[in-house]
């Protein structure tokens, strides 16, 4: 009977194949279920109106909503001028420079305020802070990512195992078939993720992450590592390490407050020594059938209230076909993964919403999509744009942004074809 039923299963199977396989001809298969969405907001979504941003195409952006409601947005433009917007629910209301250098693509961009209002701004090797309107450059800077924790404005950066005392690993890389193979042994230096928070004259460094493990970080390639806060200054950290000839991904919660002696150090190329205290991050493994999308930038949100967090995983389906969903973290648990209702999806970015709620945008044949996320649901999915660029040597994934407070609204930010830089408001209702 068993070997009935399992002949049974495979010729279902084979016949299920065939018939898909020739209905891919004609561009259908009822197997799968295909997007559906419209321009038309469901209940419980507003939608504002497209706006003009910028007319100029962008290298990168980044984003940032502060307590007033309206967002800061910090654009590398391809000509290469780093200019400051600023977004309210009444439109633009100022576009200014932030310096005369030119910017690209692979520099340093990270924004956030401080618990007196200030933005502050790491872009390249520099620190800035806009106080009473005016940019000011406050010292030099290493930090890649920048969040409010309290009242501590919190810095990430790397550091080389060389400089640590963390010991290098080797590996071996053949080549050629048996008998005929060459054998050659490489050497991997480790680099870790060390945390900071901002002082008057630069930067106070506490803590390091997993300083006895083998594997590097590299947070000079964009969207690699997301760091969020919540209330209650815990900092979630989600980032992606490289051991051997793979890579995988890593989330700690932490803080920074003085829980134990320092007792690692680390010794600048400069000559300064700095005391670290050690912290161990957690491998986020979902099993063999799911993975994290590789392509930046890194969908990751926190909700600053309840401190549960939010990225996307990937499974393959039938036909070369792939499935996302959306993963919950809370005190470390992973939750069951959250298939989204739109097939053949690449997420883009997360943001909290408020009420263990999630913002998303995902983006389809060139289509913006918006979706909200709540205790394992999706749902709210509209189309909010057209998004590309206007050359092959652009990346549009880096100027897609949504900014939010947490409380129901974000500012959606996309680049377009045309060569522009467009967003768009969205607003939750309650029940949504």
């Amino acid at each position: 009977m068993r070997d009935a039923h399992v002949t049974s299963n495979i010729a279902r199977t084979l016949t299920q194949f065939c018939a898909c396989a020739l209905l891919l001809l004609v561009g259908a298969c009822a197997t799968e279920q295909y997007a559906v969405y419209s321009n038309v907001a469901p209940p419980g979504i507003e939608l504002g109106n497209e706006i003009n941003l910028l007319d100029a195409a962008t290298e990168k952006v980044v984003a940032h909503m502060t307590r007033d409601g309206r967002v800061h947005l910090i654009a590398i433009t391809t000509g290469g001028d780093a200019l400051h917007v600023v977004v309210s629910a009444q439109g633009i209301e100022q576009k200014k420079k932030i310096d005369t250098n030119r910017h690209g693509y692979y520099e340093n961009l990270a924004i956030t305020d401080d618990a007196q209002g200030r933005l502050h701004l790491a872009i390249k090797d520099e620190h800035w802070v806009l106080d009473k309107g005016v940019w000011r450059l406050i010292g030099v800077n290493s930090c890649r990512l920048l969040t409010r924790a309290g009242d501590l404005v919190v810095c990430v950066t790397e550091a080389s195992g060389k400089e640590l005392g963390t010991a290098a690993q080797w590996g071996i890389q053949a080549f050629g078939g048996f008998g005929a193979g060459i054998i050659i042994p490489y050497r991997i230096i480790p680099a870790k993720v060390v945390l900071g928070h901002s002082i008057e004259d630069g930067w106070s460094y506490r803590k390091i992450l997993d300083h006895h493990l083998p594997y590097f970080v590299n947070l000079d390639n964009v969207g690699t590592a997301v760091l969020s806060s919540d209330a209650s200054g815990r900092l979630h950290l989600f980032f992606q390490a490289h051991e051997d000839k793979g890579f995988y991904y890593r989330y700690a919660m932490l803080a920074l407050a003085e829980d134990a002696q320092p007792n690692i150090e680390w010794r600048q190329s400069d000559g300064q020594t700095i005391k670290l205290t050690n912290s161990e991050s957690k491998a986020v493994s979902l099993g063999e059938k799911w993975f994290i999308p590789v392509s930046p930038p890194l969908p990751f949100a926190v909700d600053p209230q309840t401190g549960k967090a939010l990225f996307f995983a990937r499974k393959s389906s039938f036909l070369a076909r792939w499935v996302d969903a959306g993963v919950e973290i809370q005190g470390k648990v992973l939750g069951q993964p959250a298939p989204l209702p739109v097939p053949n999806t690449q997420p883009k970015q997360l943001a909290p919403a408020g009420d263990d709620r999630f913002h998303a945008l995902l983006t389809v044949d060139g289509s913006l999509i918006y979706a909200t996320y709540r205790a394992g649901y999706w749902s709210g999915v509209t189309k909010v744009g057209e998004f590309g660029t206007p050359s092959l040597f652009v990346i549009d994934n880096a100027s897609i942004q949504l900014a939010s407070d947490g409380r129901g609204q974000a500012l959606a930010i996309w680049p377009k074809r045309e060569g522009a830089l467009a967003g768009r408001w969205i607003r939750l209702g309650k029940g949504e």
